[in-house]
């Protein structure tokens, strides 16, 4: 077990179990894949889902990998949950420097560089090199990690965990990662977010009044750069980002102005 004392929930628990059974299920079968030389394979074999279901589908779910996103749905625990908040951060900047350097060692070739255009279906920007691995992955993760970690319901957990996945998959259906990629990365999203979760424990910066300000102000700021610019490539759904953008400014920005006293509308 672990645990750790919060100024917001008491202590937090977490089963060894939680911690390392999803690392060694995504690493063990990061390694049947390469082992066997099936990457491309299945590859190929999950980017055909979009023709059962459409395109419009998994542009909406890998949408809420991107980081910009991730770090939006948390403005409404700014409040409440400061320390889940600054968990998820301590673990992004973790996982962001050590994926690139992952990134720019291995230099994998994203799938668009591979395989002929018409041997594979494409949805919205191919986003260049460096593959290996994936940081929407491991930016999902790290979102889904840091909840699954400090709740005590396992039917929580696995609604989680099984989302993550799905949305982690889409980077695979809309054409941009490999199986490997989604898989090392979602591992590495997983260990940052245990570690952020340590760091949080004992850096009180993130809890406190002027922390949860300054970290809220950032979260808001984000949530006006989703609602004016298209940065994801996927043109066909502006308007739910614009709609998400929306929803979470104004659920956040509430929560927002109660780290500076005000008591909320009754």
């Amino acid at each position: 077990m672990f645990s750790f004392r919060n100024q917001n929930d008491g202590f937090i628990n977490a089963s060894c179990i939680w911690i390392w059974l999803p690392l060694v299920l995504m690493f063990g079968l990061a390694g049947v894949i390469l082992l066997t030389r099936s990457n491309k394979e299945i590859f190929l074999l999950v980017n055909q889902v979009s023709q059962i279901t459409g395109d419009r589908l998994w542009a909406v779910l890998t949408f809420f990998s991107d980081g910009l996103v991730s770090f939006v749905i948390l403005l409404p625990f700014i409040h409440q949950k400061p320390h889940l908040v600054w968990s998820v951060l301590v673990a992004a900047v973790l996982f962001t420097l050590f994926g690139q350097g992952i990134k720019h060692i291995t230099q994998v070739l994203r799938p668009p560089q591979i395989f002929s255009p018409d041997s594979f279906h494409l949805i919205g920007p191919d986003w260049g090199h460096n593959s290996f691995p994936s940081g929407h992955a491991s930016m999902v993760f790290n979102l889904a990690g840091v909840f699954s970690l400090t709740v005590k319901k396992n039917w929580i957990r696995f609604l989680l965990i099984g989302l993550a996945s799905v949305i982690a998959v889409s980077r695979i259906v809309v054409g941009v990662h490999w199986p490997v990629d989604i898989l090392v990365g979602a591992a590495i999203g997983w260990i940052t977010v245990w570690i952020g979760l340590k760091v949080s424990a004992k850096t009180t910066w993130g809890w406190n009044r002027s922390g949860r300000k300054i970290l809220g102000a950032v979260l808001l700021v984000g949530c006006v750069l989703l609602f004016f610019v298209d940065y994801t490539g996927h043109e066909n759904i502006m308007g739910f980002q614009r709609l998400i953008a929306v929803v979470f400014l104004l659920a956040g920005g509430h929560e927002y102005l109660k780290t500076f006293g005000w008591k909320g509308v009754l």
